[in-house]
């Protein structure tokens, strides 16, 4: 063969070659954007805000599941304060991945660990803080008939603890709809939280998330200041 045509053809290759790059790659893009739209959609709005939550978890071995309610307040420049009321009075500061607490009601203080810790810190505070790139990076997301979004873990190492998260939405009168996330895990059992009433705050900096904080559990102000000052728990 004439080597002026192989030329023409190894090149004819090569750009198809390299075609074939682009195209998968914009495609893998626009897949990406699509679910950080999905996602941004079922998401709460805005830096700062706080509402209620309902939660039941099935447990291999009980007859119903176990159910707790109580509200919550999140800020990006604070952390949660995750605050059960029922059955019992506890709540949960979560400041980042290190400095996070089981709050009793008596102001005792023990680190957050365990399974607790995981979810908390990989599944609820991204999803009050929006990031989309984590789930969009971790998890195949598809949209299920239904509306609600289904989140299934890519990595061997996460699918060992957990086997999907569900994510739907409801309209209220509210502005904000209710948010509910089901988490199943690798067994089987089903954590459902459903968060409601959403009540954005609109300002900036700690100084103010930290008094709104103070206004929002002004019989618990050692939460905000844990919130403020993570590293200093031991003395209150």
């Amino acid at each position: 063969m004439d080597k002026s045509i192989m030329s023409r053809f190894s090149l004819a290759r090569l750009g198809l070659v390299l075609f074939s790059v682009v195209s998968v790659s914009a495609l893998a893009e626009q897949s990406s954007a699509n679910e950080e739209t999905l996602l941004s959609s079922m998401f709460p709005s805005g830096c700062h805000f706080s509402g209620h939550f309902s939660q039941q978890k099935a447990m291999e071995g009980l007859p119903v599941p176990l159910k707790s309610a109580g509200d919550f307040y999140y800020s990006c420049d604070l952390g949660l304060v995750w605050h059960t009321i029922e059955p019992f009075s506890e709540a949960i500061l979560y400041v980042n991945g290190t400095n996070n607490f089981r709050a009793e009601d008596d102001g005792t203080l023990t680190p957050l660990s365990g399974v607790a810790r995981y979810i908390m810190s990989n599944i609820f505070i991204r999803l009050l803080k929006g990031d989309t790139g984590y789930f969009t990076d971790e998890f195949a997301i598809t949209q299920e008939d239904s509306g609600a979004l289904l989140l299934i873990p890519e990595s061997d190492m996460m699918r060992k603890g957990l086997d999907a998260i569900r994510i739907s939405q409801e309209n209220t009168d509210n502005a904000q709809p209710a948010v509910t996330i089901k988490v199943t895990d690798a067994t089987g059992q089903n954590t459902q939280v459903l968060i409601d009433q959403i009540q954005a705050y609109e300002f900036d900096g700690k100084r103010k998330a930290y008094e709104q904080c103070e206004a929002l559990y002004a019989d618990k102000t050692d939460w905000c200041r844990v919130l403020r000052s993570p590293g200093r728990f031991e003395t209150y």
